[in-house]
């Protein structure tokens, strides 16, 4: 069975605490034959923290859940596993705007690009309105681009993928690039999130690098946080064999997402043990501090938005967070720069988990 109204999920966002996900299309059929990863079972694992594991168990109940959460505190880090383990592969979704938005960071520091740079001054976008918005508004959703481009060409492209058992977005740079042309710019509308828009700074990025996208998120962030289990499927040949099947809102399985030029938006897929790297990094490593985190737009709300990250300031309290939905996977990542910690939640299952992270960081205070 397919989910109700595909094509309406592409072109929609979910919207928590100010961390919008990137909402990709469920699609119908059988799900790829992929192994489930070494030792995951509904068993508990020697990795799993007991007391982490009670807090979740309620919220992953059906027979296809699996699960996997970390938290990070002053005792160091803890996980917990539902039919999963350290190797079990998910998609994070838009949780990627953020890797996108760290390596905006530094290329403003190697003086690649500027905040203020027009998008046209980096990507081949003629006199089409979308030329003239900044990088930075781009990166705190404040350019009045859609989330999707909406021209009948791209929904019927879309639609038609997703009734054939595709995800609803293969798109190459080129396509990418036409898209933009095509947008209508809404400027003055303040936040407007944008897939799209996410997509472009990353195209944006690797062309003033001089590379592609993949090759500088790799070269300048994977490496050298040891994030090993990260990858970036551009098309289904490259999705990792430890990849979790995932399942749409209905209980079907769903092809795994690969994004293909949309990939800066939201085509990570990675391990915990990854983001958990990725967290601390932020907390005290090389990532601690940096501009995608404090050079910060005030968007309304009690939120801002720094590059791609929300950032919300509670009491005592700074919360950098974003959160990830594709067509099988939901995902969401809260940091409490001040205490030090932090809250991972990877699902196999496209329900949004934000209130169940919300828990885990207010628990590790």
């Amino acid at each position: 069975m397919r989910a109700t109204n595909p094509i309406s999920m592409l072109l929609t966002s979910l919207t928590v605490v100010g961390c919008l996900a990137l909402t990709a299309c469920s699609a119908a059929g059988e799900a790829p034959e992929t192994e489930p990863a070494s030792g995951a079972s509904g068993a508990d694992t020697p990795a799993n923290d007991e007391e982490l594991l009670r807090a979740i168990r309620p919220s992953f109940t059906d027979s296809t859940d699996r699960a996997a959460v970390a938290v990070i505190d002053a005792g160091g880090v803890r996980t917990a596993f539902i039919d999963a383990d350290e190797s079990t592969v998910f998609e994070v979704g838009s949780i990627t705007k953020v890797f996108t938005g760290e390596l905006l960071a530094e290329a403003i520091e190697r003086g690649e690009v500027r905040a203020d740079d027009e998008l046209g001054a980096h990507l081949d976008l003629g006199d089409a309105p979308v030329a003239s918005v900044t990088l930075r508004d781009l990166a705190a959703h404040t350019a009045g681009l859609p989330i999707f481009p909406d021209d009948p060409e791209f929904v019927e492209a879309a639609t038609a993928d997703i009734e054939a058992g595709g995800d609803g977005i293969d798109a190459t740079l080129d396509d990418l690039l036409e898209h933009a042309r095509s947008l209508e710019i809404t400027p003055g509308q303040g936040f407007s999130y944008s897939n799209i828009g996410a997509a472009l700074v990353g195209q944006a990025l690797a062309a003033a690098a001089g590379a592609d996208y993949g090759t500088i998120l790799s070269e300048r962030l994977l490496e050298p946080l040891g994030l090993d289990g990260v990858s970036l499927p551009l098309d289904d040949a490259e999705v990792p064999s430890g990849h979790a099947v995932g399942f749409d809102s209905d209980g079907d399985a769903v092809e795994p997402s690969t994004l293909g030029a949309y990939a800066p938006a939201g085509g990570i897929h990675a391990t915990v043990g990854d983001l958990v790297k990725f967290a601390n990094a932020v907390i005290d490593g090389q990532l601690a501090g940096s501009a995608a985190q404090t050079d910060t737009v005030d968007v309304g709300g009690g939120t801002s938005m720094g590059y791609f990250w929300s950032v919300d300031d509670r009491g005592d309290r700074r919360i950098v967070s974003h959160n990830g939905l594709t067509g099988g996977f939901a995902s969401v990542l809260f940091i409490d720069v001040d205490a030090g910690t932090a809250a991972i939640v990877l699902s196999n299952q496209a329900d949004g988990i934000d209130q169940v992270g919300e828990t885990l960081l207010d628990h590790v205070r």
